[in-house]
C-alpha cells in the first residue's frame, strides 16, 4: 500500500516539482488547498483537500492517514506584518497542532528561508546553521516563527527544517518578472556589491525527497544551496546569456528610489489584486550592509549532493 504524503503549497513553483518527484518515489500525494478544487487531478495518485490554515481541526482532517508532511505554503509578499505572521507563523503553528493530533504521522519537513537566519556581514563568513538567527524583514521574522513552532512537534514526529536562499528555475514567477526586465534591457542594481546564494529548483527538490531516506536529518536545520556565491550583476549577466539576449543596462538604485518603487508597486497591487514585484519588506532585505549568502557544507557532508552551477541552471530555466 502506498504511503500518503501531505504537501502544502503543492500548486506553487516548488510544490509542483516536489509533487512530481514524490509520485516517482511511489507516494500518493495529498495537496492542501484553501479553495474547493473545480476539477479532479488527472493523476489518480494525487488528491486535493480543502483546509483552513487558521484552523487546527481543519488541518488535522486533511492530515488523517498521512505518514509525512511537507509544509511549503507561505507568504513572500504582504502589506503589513500581520499578513506575514498569519501565513508564515500562525499557519505553521496550526500545522504543528494538527500534526501533534495525527497518530500515524512520522515526518514533518518545513521549508523555511535564508531570510529566517539573516544576512552575512562578511563575504568570507556565509551564514551557517549554528549562527544565531537575526532576521531583518517581516518575512524572515515570521518564517523563523514557523521554525520555532516546528521544534515543538511531539517526539514521535521526526522534523527537519531547510533554509533555501534564492530558488530559481523554469516558470518561477519571481525570476520570470526579473527576466521580463532583462529582456527590456533594463535592470536596477538594488544590492550594491552584495553577494547572493542560489539553488536550482531541481536540486532543492532532490534534497527534500532525500530527507526521509537519509540518516541524521531528524531534528536538524540545513541550508540547501550551490557552494558558489554571486554578485547581483553577474546573476543578471548569466540570466541574459541563458535567455540569449544582451546584458541589460544596470544603474545603481538609491534607497529613496527603492522605497518609491515599493510604494508604487504596492499601490498597483492593491488596485489590481496582483502580487507586487517589490514592497517595503523586500527593500529592508535589499539595503542590508552585507550579503545574502549561506553555506550548504552541513548538508553536502551528510549526503554528498552536488549542486547545479548558476549558469547551467539558468540555461535549463530558459
Amino acid at each position: 500500500m502506498k504511503k500518503t504524503v501531505l504537501v502544502t503549497g503543492g500548486n506553487g513553483f516548488i510544490g509542483k516539482r516536489l509533487t512530481d518527484a514524490l509520485l516517482k518515489e511511489g507516494y500518493h500525494v495529498r495537496i492542501v488547498s484553501r479553495r474547493t478544487p473545480k476539477n479532479k487531478p488527472v493523476n489518480p495518485n494525487v488528491s486535493i483537500v480543502k483546509a483552513d490554515y487558521q484552523d487546527c481541526a481543519s488541518l488535522q482532517r486533511a492530515m488523517e492517514g498521512c505518514s509525512m508532511v511537507y509544509h511549503l505554503a507561505a507568504a513572500i509578499f504582504g502589506y503589513k506584518y500581520d499578513d506575514f505572521a498569519k501565513a508564515n507563523t500562525r499557519a505553521t503553528q496550526n500545522m504543528v497542532c494538527a500534526a501533534n493530533l495525527t497518530p500515524d504521522l512520522e515526518r514533518f519537513v518545513y521549508v523555511s528561508s535564508l531570510a529566517a537566519s539573516g544576512y552575512a556581514q562578511s563575504p568570507d563568513r556565509p551564514r551557517t546553521e549554528d549562527m544565531e538567527p537575526k532576521p531583518v524583514s517581516d518575512y524572515g521574522i515570521t518564517k523563523l516563527g514557523g521554525e520555532k513552532a516546528v521544534e515543538t512537534l511531539k517526539p514521535s514526529v521526526k522534523w527537519t527544517i531547510v533554509r533555501p536562499p534564492i530558488v530559481y528555475g523554469k516558470n518561477d514567477s519571481g525570476v520570470s518578472k526579473i527576466a521580463a526586465w532583462v529582456k527590456r534591457g533594463l535592470m536596477v542594481n538594488t544590492s550594491g556589491k552584495g553577494l547572493f546564494s542560489f539553488v536550482y529548483v531541481d536540486d532543492l527538490v532532490r534534497a527534500l525527497t532525500d530527507i526521509p531516506k537519509t540518516e541524521g536529518t531528524e531534528g536538524q536545520i540545513f541550508f540547501i544551496c550551490e557552494e558558489k556565491n554571486y554578485p547581483w550583476p553577474e546573476f543578471i549577466e548569466k540570466m541574459a546569456k541563458g535567455m540569449g539576449v544582451k546584458k541589460p543596462f544596470m544603474p545603481n538604485a538609491p534607497v529613496w528610489m527603492l522605497k518609491l518603487a515599493a510604494a508604487l508597486y504596492s499601490l498597483g497591487a492593491r488596485l489590481t489584486g496582483a502580487q507586487p514585484a517589490l514592497n517595503y519588506d523586500k527593500v529592508k532585505e535589499a539595503v542590508v550592509p552585507g550579503h545574502w549568502i549561506c553555506s550548504s557544507e552541513k548538508w553536502r557532508s551528510l549526503t554528498g549532493q552536488k549542486f547545479t552551477p548558476l549558469d547551467e541552471g539558468l540555461k535549463k530555466s530558459f
